[in-house]
């Protein structure tokens, strides 16, 4: 059964993710000599000669590692790969209540499976 969704709430940028913004789509327009327009991807596969979307699975494999070497708590990273969502201090306020049901669902299935020292 397909979840019904609502509309997604706009969630402010901080001033880091600005920046990060900002950075790819310089990329962008260095890859393919314009700015991007609004029906371009905001992640681009690099080694695409057109703009494409990257491949989810490299995404999540590339967000993964960027958690893993940031030290973020592993049962955060299987939250997000299970949700799809990083949710910290900052964004839980915009998430639905569903949203964060499941993101606790998952950090405490990672708790039950998680090997005890």
């Amino acid at each position: 059964m397909k979840r019904k969704r609502g509309k997604p709430k706009p969630i402010p940028l901080s001033d880091e993710m600005a920046e990060l913004l900002k950075a790819q789509q310089a990329r962008f327009r260095e890859k393919f000599g314009r700015y991007p327009g609004p029906d371009d991807p905001l992640l681009f596969d690099p080694e695409a000669d057109e703009p494409r979307p990257m491949d989810p699975a490299k995404v999540e494999g590339m967000m993964v590692q960027a958690m893993e070497q940031a030290g973020i708590d592993p049962a955060k990273i299987y939250a997000f790969r299970r949700t799809g969502r990083l949710i910290s201090e900052e964004n839980a306020r915009f998430l639905s209540k569903r949203d964060l049901a499941e993101w606790q669902a998952a950090i405490e299935e990672y708790e039950r499976r998680a090997p005890r020292n």
